[in-house]
């Protein structure tokens, strides 16, 4: 096999690793994409480490935020879906403009993203979820000449050195069914809803 069709088939499996792993709206991860990228990231902080920097709890923070927007189904119900896939794309683009390089950023689906924040504490990521909720409240969504409000709720979780990947991304969730619950428009953390 020649090095020209070595170069087609590493060209042809990103491209399929795109499709597999990418959320062809937003542009960002889909659940599956996000669910390795982050997976990749929280194993290296969980178990990657020594037993002698277990020991001494030289630990690298990781917090998973979660995002739902709010009245979703009443943007799509009252604008269209053309104006919904435009929320969600500014959603996409809100986050990846206020977060840092190294973030992984997911929709999980429908109107909910995710965001794990490598190296961010509990303290910081409730810093990050709030500062992209207030991005969101300022974003400008306008479809046919129709200004459309846009907020999210959110929930903030941070890595305890237990558990997985799986069950701090539901302690998120769960913090952010909280923010729901309190009137929307809101970041809580985990460790408030215990």
């Amino acid at each position: 096999m020649g090095d020209e069709r070595i170069q087609e088939l590493e060209a042809e499996i990103e491209r399929l690793k795109r499709l597999a792993y990418s959320d062809e709206l937003t542009g960002v991860l889909n659940r599956r994409g996000f669910l390795h990228e982050a997976g990749a990231e929280f194993h290296l902080v969980s178990y990657g480490m020594t037993a002698v920097e277990r020991r001494v709890g030289a630990q690298i923070p990781f917090a998973v935020v979660f995002c739902d927007l709010d009245d979703f189904k009443r943007i799509n119900d009252t604008h269209g879906h053309a104006a919904g896939d435009l929320a969600l794309t500014t959603v996409a683009a809100v986050f990846q403009q206020n977060l840092r390089q190294g973030d992984v950023i997911g929709r999980w689906g429908g109107e909910e993203f995710v965001v794990a924040l490598i190296g961010a504490g509990a303290a910081y990521a409730e810093r990050i979820a709030e500062k992209l909720r207030a991005a969101l409240e300022r974003a400008q969504v306008v479809h046919a000449g129709v200004h459309i409000p846009l907020t999210g709720s959110f929930g903030v979780a941070a890595y305890e050195h237990n558990g997985t990947l799986d069950k701090l991304i539901e302690r998120a969730d769960g913090a952010m069914y909280a923010s729901k619950q309190a009137g929307k428009n809101r970041v809580t953390t985990a460790s408030e809803v215990r």
